[in-house]
């Protein structure tokens, strides 16, 4: 696949290849590769939080939803939530982000099991999806 004109698609392709073990242990190969890009872009975003200094400069807490958009042929789409956590700066003096509060069951109740379609408890591990 010639990827010169798209830097976009070859960061995907880079990011995604090692993610692709145990997908031929998977129920259904594009369910897992759809959670798997839903790693990457919560990891991507954690790092953005993480890593930019001045983000508690005018906010004293962020809150993240993450999720997929599931497409169906009748009935409208659907969000299935992942993820939803608030990070909190640490203190006035310190602006280093605290370590996550987790909300989802708080917010959406039993979190999906999803050990079908990604194929194994180790590639959920992987993830840090239960």
């Amino acid at each position: 696949m010639d990827t010169t004109f798209d830097p976009q698609l070859t960061q995907i392709i880079d990011s995604l290849a090692p993610r692709l073990n145990g997908i031929q242990e998977s129920s259904d190969s594009v369910a897992f590769v759809t959670y798997q890009m839903y790693g990457i872009i919560q990891e991507l975003i954690t790092a953005c939080i993480t890593q930019t200094p001045d983000l508690f400069q005018n906010a004293s807490e962020v809150a993240v939803v993450g999720g997929i958009m599931i497409n169906r042929r009748k009935g409208g789409d659907f969000f299935q939530p992942l993820s939803f956590e608030t990070r909190k700066r640490s203190s006035s003096s310190n602006p280093e982000p605290e370590a996550p509060i987790d909300l989802f069951e708080e917010a959406f109740g039993k979190r999906p099991n999803l050990r079908e379609v990604m194929g194994s408890e180790a590639t959920l591990e992987r993830m840090r999806i239960q």
